[in-house]
Protein backbone atom coordinates (compact mmCIF):
# COMPACT_ATOMS: atom_id res chain seq x y z
CA UNK A 1 0.00 0.00 0.00
CA UNK A 2 1.56 3.36 -1.06
CA UNK A 3 2.33 5.95 1.60
CA UNK A 4 0.74 8.85 -0.35
CA UNK A 5 2.65 11.43 1.67
CA UNK A 6 1.49 15.05 1.16
CA UNK A 7 4.00 17.54 -0.34
CA UNK A 8 4.29 19.41 2.96
CA UNK A 9 5.76 16.23 4.50
CA UNK A 10 8.65 16.25 2.02
CA UNK A 11 9.18 19.97 2.65
CA UNK A 12 9.57 19.28 6.38
CA UNK A 13 11.75 16.22 5.73
CA UNK A 14 14.17 18.34 3.70
CA UNK A 15 14.93 20.40 6.83
CA UNK A 16 16.65 17.36 8.37
CA UNK A 17 19.60 17.83 6.00
CA UNK A 18 20.42 21.18 7.59
CA UNK A 19 19.59 20.52 11.26
CA UNK A 20 22.63 20.87 13.53
CA UNK A 21 21.59 19.29 16.83
CA UNK A 22 19.78 16.12 17.94
CA UNK A 23 17.19 18.29 19.72
CA UNK A 24 16.35 20.09 16.48
CA UNK A 25 16.19 16.83 14.54
CA UNK A 26 13.70 15.39 17.07
CA UNK A 27 11.46 18.44 16.63
CA UNK A 28 11.52 18.06 12.85
CA UNK A 29 10.80 14.31 12.96
CA UNK A 30 7.88 14.88 15.34
CA UNK A 31 6.54 17.43 12.86
CA UNK A 32 6.84 14.82 10.08
CA UNK A 33 4.98 12.27 12.18
CA UNK A 34 2.21 14.77 12.92
CA UNK A 35 1.65 15.57 9.23
CA UNK A 36 1.81 12.06 7.75
CA UNK A 37 -1.40 10.12 7.06
CA UNK A 38 -1.82 7.11 9.35
CA UNK A 39 -2.58 3.88 7.46
CA UNK A 40 -0.92 0.57 6.58
CA UNK A 41 1.17 2.23 3.87
CA UNK A 42 2.96 4.43 6.43
CA UNK A 43 3.36 1.86 9.24
CA UNK A 44 7.01 1.03 8.38
CA UNK A 45 7.93 4.68 7.87
CA UNK A 46 6.34 5.61 11.20
CA UNK A 47 8.31 2.87 12.98
CA UNK A 48 11.55 4.06 11.33
CA UNK A 49 10.93 7.66 12.43
CA UNK A 50 10.20 6.62 16.00
CA UNK A 51 13.40 4.54 15.99
CA UNK A 52 15.35 7.62 14.86
CA UNK A 53 13.88 9.64 17.71
CA UNK A 54 14.93 6.94 20.17
CA UNK A 55 18.49 6.99 18.79
CA UNK A 56 18.66 10.78 18.97
CA UNK A 57 17.47 10.78 22.58
CA UNK A 58 20.25 8.33 23.44
CA UNK A 59 22.71 10.66 21.72
CA UNK A 60 21.46 13.58 23.85
CA UNK A 61 21.73 11.44 27.00
CA UNK A 62 25.43 10.82 26.33
CA UNK A 63 26.25 14.54 26.35
CA UNK A 64 27.57 16.13 29.54
CA UNK A 65 24.73 18.11 31.08
CA UNK A 66 26.58 21.41 30.73
CA UNK A 67 26.95 20.89 26.99
CA UNK A 68 23.30 20.21 26.23
CA UNK A 69 21.77 22.93 24.11
CA UNK A 70 18.66 24.79 25.17
CA UNK A 71 16.19 24.91 22.29
CA UNK A 72 13.57 27.62 22.26
CA UNK A 73 10.78 26.80 19.84
CA UNK A 74 7.86 28.92 18.68
CA UNK A 75 4.68 27.15 17.60
CA UNK A 76 3.75 28.40 14.13
CA UNK A 77 0.46 30.28 13.88
CA UNK A 78 -1.31 32.09 11.08
CA UNK A 79 -0.39 31.97 7.40
CA UNK A 80 3.33 31.73 8.05
CA UNK A 81 6.19 32.47 10.43
CA UNK A 82 8.72 35.24 9.79
CA UNK A 83 11.74 35.56 12.09
CA UNK A 84 13.56 38.84 12.72
CA UNK A 85 17.35 38.59 12.78
CA UNK A 86 19.75 41.36 13.68
CA UNK A 87 22.65 42.56 15.80
CA UNK A 88 22.23 44.22 19.23
CA UNK A 89 20.09 47.41 19.09
CA UNK A 90 19.36 46.97 15.38
CA UNK A 91 15.64 47.80 15.78
CA UNK A 92 14.05 44.34 15.71
CA UNK A 93 11.73 44.99 18.66
CA UNK A 94 10.68 48.35 17.21
CA UNK A 95 9.74 46.65 13.94
CA UNK A 96 7.74 44.01 15.82
CA UNK A 97 5.85 46.74 17.69
CA UNK A 98 5.28 48.73 14.46
CA UNK A 99 3.90 45.84 12.38
CA UNK A 100 2.02 43.81 15.01
CA UNK A 101 -0.04 44.03 18.19
CA UNK A 102 2.94 43.00 20.33
CA UNK A 103 4.42 45.28 22.98
CA UNK A 104 8.02 44.09 23.40
CA UNK A 105 10.47 45.72 25.78
CA UNK A 106 12.41 48.29 23.74
CA UNK A 107 15.66 49.65 25.19
CA UNK A 108 18.81 51.45 24.19
CA UNK A 109 21.00 48.78 25.72
CA UNK A 110 22.17 45.51 24.11
CA UNK A 111 20.28 42.22 24.56
CA UNK A 112 17.00 43.82 25.64
CA UNK A 113 15.29 40.81 24.03
CA UNK A 114 16.30 37.68 25.97
CA UNK A 115 13.95 35.14 24.40
CA UNK A 116 11.62 35.01 21.38
CA UNK A 117 8.78 37.59 21.35
CA UNK A 118 5.78 36.96 19.10
CA UNK A 119 3.25 39.23 17.38
CA UNK A 120 0.67 38.76 14.62
CA UNK A 121 0.85 41.02 11.56
CA UNK A 122 -2.35 41.66 9.59
CA UNK A 123 -2.31 41.49 5.81
CA UNK A 124 -5.74 41.66 4.17
CA UNK A 125 -7.62 38.58 5.45
CA UNK A 126 -4.66 36.68 6.92
CA UNK A 127 -2.45 36.91 10.00
CA UNK A 128 1.31 36.36 9.71
CA UNK A 129 3.40 35.53 12.75
CA UNK A 130 6.47 37.70 13.35
CA UNK A 131 9.06 36.47 15.86
CA UNK A 132 11.56 38.85 17.44
CA UNK A 133 14.73 37.10 18.61
CA UNK A 134 17.71 37.93 20.83
CA UNK A 135 20.57 39.62 18.96
CA UNK A 136 22.76 37.56 16.67
CA UNK A 137 26.43 38.40 17.18
CA UNK A 138 29.93 36.90 17.12
CA UNK A 139 29.70 36.29 20.87
CA UNK A 140 26.02 35.23 20.82
CA UNK A 141 24.83 32.80 18.14
CA UNK A 142 23.12 29.98 20.07
CA UNK A 143 22.09 26.87 18.11
CA UNK A 144 18.41 27.34 18.98
CA UNK A 145 18.33 30.81 17.37
CA UNK A 146 19.77 29.48 14.12
CA UNK A 147 17.37 26.52 14.31
CA UNK A 148 14.49 29.00 14.59
CA UNK A 149 15.75 30.78 11.48
CA UNK A 150 15.91 27.47 9.58
CA UNK A 151 12.37 26.52 10.64
CA UNK A 152 10.81 29.84 9.58
CA UNK A 153 9.01 30.61 6.33
CA UNK A 154 11.13 33.74 5.79
CA UNK A 155 13.49 36.16 7.53
CA UNK A 156 13.59 39.90 8.14
CA UNK A 157 17.19 41.05 8.58
CA UNK A 158 17.48 44.39 10.40
CA UNK A 159 20.48 46.53 9.55
CA UNK A 160 21.05 49.77 11.54
CA UNK A 161 22.56 52.69 9.65
CA UNK A 162 24.23 53.97 12.81
CA UNK A 163 26.83 51.29 12.00
CA UNK A 164 28.47 50.46 8.69
CA UNK A 165 25.47 48.82 6.92
CA UNK A 166 27.64 46.79 4.54
CA UNK A 167 29.76 45.43 7.40
CA UNK A 168 26.66 44.69 9.48
CA UNK A 169 24.92 42.83 6.66
CA UNK A 170 28.04 40.81 5.87
CA UNK A 171 28.28 39.77 9.53
CA UNK A 172 24.63 38.66 9.69
CA UNK A 173 24.98 36.67 6.47
CA UNK A 174 28.16 34.96 7.67
CA UNK A 175 26.64 33.99 11.02
CA UNK A 176 23.54 32.62 9.28
CA UNK A 177 25.69 30.66 6.82
CA UNK A 178 27.47 29.12 9.82
CA UNK A 179 23.99 27.89 10.71
CA UNK A 180 23.49 26.40 7.20
CA UNK A 181 21.24 29.28 6.06
CA UNK A 182 21.79 31.23 2.83
CA UNK A 183 19.52 34.29 2.64
CA UNK A 184 18.33 35.71 -0.67
CA UNK A 185 15.48 37.60 -2.25
CA UNK A 186 12.90 35.58 -4.15
CA UNK A 187 14.34 36.24 -7.60
CA UNK A 188 17.97 35.51 -6.80
CA UNK A 189 19.64 32.53 -8.47
CA UNK A 190 20.78 30.12 -5.75
CA UNK A 191 23.43 27.44 -6.28
CA UNK A 192 24.88 26.64 -2.82
CA UNK A 193 23.11 23.31 -2.39
CA UNK A 194 24.97 22.53 0.84
CA UNK A 195 23.08 25.41 2.47
CA UNK A 196 19.37 25.93 3.03
CA UNK A 197 18.06 28.79 0.93
CA UNK A 198 15.84 31.06 2.99
CA UNK A 199 13.95 34.00 1.54
CA UNK A 200 14.77 37.21 3.39
CA UNK A 201 14.03 40.93 3.25
CA UNK A 202 16.57 43.47 4.48
CA UNK A 203 15.07 46.30 6.57
CA UNK A 204 17.22 49.36 7.16
CA UNK A 205 16.71 51.07 10.53
CA UNK A 206 18.02 53.94 12.65
CA UNK A 207 17.50 56.94 10.29
CA UNK A 208 18.68 55.28 7.12
CA UNK A 209 18.78 57.26 3.91
CA UNK A 210 18.33 56.06 0.35
CA UNK A 211 22.11 56.38 -0.02
CA UNK A 212 22.43 53.31 2.23
CA UNK A 213 19.99 51.45 -0.01
CA UNK A 214 22.15 52.27 -3.04
CA UNK A 215 25.31 51.12 -1.26
CA UNK A 216 23.83 47.71 -0.40
CA UNK A 217 22.36 47.29 -3.88
CA UNK A 218 25.80 47.87 -5.40
CA UNK A 219 27.50 45.52 -2.92
CA UNK A 220 24.88 42.74 -3.31
CA UNK A 221 23.46 43.23 -6.83
CA UNK A 222 19.93 41.80 -7.24
CA UNK A 223 20.31 39.62 -4.13
CA UNK A 224 17.95 41.44 -1.74
CA UNK A 225 14.86 43.61 -1.64
CA UNK A 226 15.43 46.52 0.73
CA UNK A 227 12.97 48.54 2.83
CA UNK A 228 13.22 51.56 5.10
CA UNK A 229 10.44 51.09 7.66
CA UNK A 230 8.04 53.94 8.45
CA UNK A 231 7.60 53.81 12.23
CA UNK A 232 4.46 55.97 12.03
CA UNK A 233 2.89 54.51 8.90
CA UNK A 234 0.99 51.38 7.87
CA UNK A 235 3.89 50.02 5.77
CA UNK A 236 1.44 48.45 3.33
CA UNK A 237 4.04 47.61 0.70
CA UNK A 238 6.28 45.94 3.29
CA UNK A 239 3.32 43.90 4.60
CA UNK A 240 2.49 42.82 1.06
CA UNK A 241 6.10 41.88 0.41
CA UNK A 242 6.27 39.82 3.63
CA UNK A 243 3.16 37.93 2.48
CA UNK A 244 4.83 37.23 -0.87
CA UNK A 245 7.96 35.98 0.89
CA UNK A 246 6.23 33.35 3.02
CA UNK A 247 5.43 31.70 -0.35
CA UNK A 248 1.81 30.72 0.28
CA UNK A 249 -1.51 31.16 -1.48
CA UNK A 250 -5.06 31.64 -0.21
CA UNK A 251 -7.72 29.29 -1.53
CA UNK A 252 -11.42 29.51 -0.70
CA UNK A 253 -13.89 26.67 -0.51
CA UNK A 254 -17.62 26.58 -1.21
CA UNK A 255 -20.20 23.88 -0.53
CA UNK A 256 -22.21 22.80 -3.61
CA UNK A 257 -25.03 25.24 -4.28
CA UNK A 258 -23.77 27.83 -1.75
CA UNK A 259 -21.53 30.88 -1.73
CA UNK A 260 -17.82 30.74 -1.00
CA UNK A 261 -16.55 31.63 2.46
CA UNK A 262 -13.98 34.42 2.09
CA UNK A 263 -13.47 35.00 5.81
CA UNK A 264 -11.12 32.07 6.45
CA UNK A 265 -8.96 31.10 3.46
CA UNK A 266 -7.22 27.76 3.25
CA UNK A 267 -3.48 28.51 3.38
CA UNK A 268 -1.37 26.39 1.02
CA UNK A 269 2.25 26.43 -0.07
CA UNK A 270 2.70 28.00 -3.50
CA UNK A 271 2.66 25.26 -6.13
CA UNK A 272 0.02 23.21 -4.31
CA UNK A 273 -2.61 21.34 -6.30
CA UNK A 274 -6.30 20.54 -5.95
CA UNK A 275 -5.51 17.25 -4.20
CA UNK A 276 -3.12 19.06 -1.82
CA UNK A 277 -5.97 21.39 -0.86
CA UNK A 278 -8.20 18.40 -0.25
CA UNK A 279 -5.60 16.79 2.05
CA UNK A 280 -5.23 20.06 3.96
CA UNK A 281 -8.97 20.16 4.67
CA UNK A 282 -9.30 16.50 5.64
CA UNK A 283 -7.80 13.25 4.43
CA UNK A 284 -11.32 11.98 3.65
CA UNK A 285 -11.73 14.81 1.14
CA UNK A 286 -8.63 13.56 -0.67
CA UNK A 287 -9.29 9.82 -0.40
CA UNK A 288 -12.97 10.10 -1.37
CA UNK A 289 -12.67 12.93 -3.88
CA UNK A 290 -14.97 12.35 -6.87
CA UNK A 291 -14.26 15.63 -8.66
CA UNK A 292 -13.76 19.33 -7.99
CA UNK A 293 -14.95 22.56 -9.59
CA UNK A 294 -12.88 25.72 -9.93
CA UNK A 295 -13.73 29.43 -9.96
CA UNK A 296 -10.93 31.74 -11.19
CA UNK A 297 -11.20 34.96 -13.21
CA UNK A 298 -13.47 33.98 -16.14
CA UNK A 299 -13.60 30.31 -15.13
CA UNK A 300 -16.91 29.65 -13.41
CA UNK A 301 -17.38 26.20 -11.94
CA UNK A 302 -15.28 24.26 -14.46
CA UNK A 303 -14.52 20.65 -13.51
CA UNK A 304 -10.80 20.40 -12.90
CA UNK A 305 -8.05 17.80 -12.58
CA UNK A 306 -6.58 16.75 -9.25
CA UNK A 307 -3.10 17.88 -10.25
CA UNK A 308 -4.11 21.40 -11.30
CA UNK A 309 -1.77 23.94 -9.66
CA UNK A 310 -3.81 26.45 -7.67
CA UNK A 311 -3.41 30.23 -7.60
CA UNK A 312 -3.96 32.81 -4.88
CA UNK A 313 -7.68 33.63 -4.73
CA UNK A 314 -8.97 30.41 -6.35
CA UNK A 315 -12.34 29.05 -5.24
CA UNK A 316 -12.74 25.27 -5.07
CA UNK A 317 -15.87 23.16 -4.69
CA UNK A 318 -15.18 19.56 -3.64
CA UNK A 319 -17.51 16.69 -4.48
CA UNK A 320 -16.77 13.50 -2.57
CA UNK A 321 -18.00 9.93 -2.85
CA UNK A 322 -20.56 9.23 -0.14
Amino acid sequence: MPANLPPVYHEIERKLRFAQSPEEKILIINEMIAIMPKHKGTDKLLADLRRKISQLKKEIGKKPHAQRADLYTVMKEGAGQVVLIGSPNSGKSTILATLTNAKPLIGNFPFTTGKPEVGMMEFENVQIQLVDTPPLAEEHNPPWLLALARASNALLITIPCTQDPIKELRLMLRLLENGNVFVTGKDYKFEAKELMQKYGIVILTKDCSHDAVSLIEREFPRRFELFIIDLNGENRELRRKIFEYIDVIRVYTKPPGKEADFSEPVILKKGSTVIDAAYTLHKDFAEKLKYARLWRDKINGMMTKRDLVLQDGDIIEFHIIK
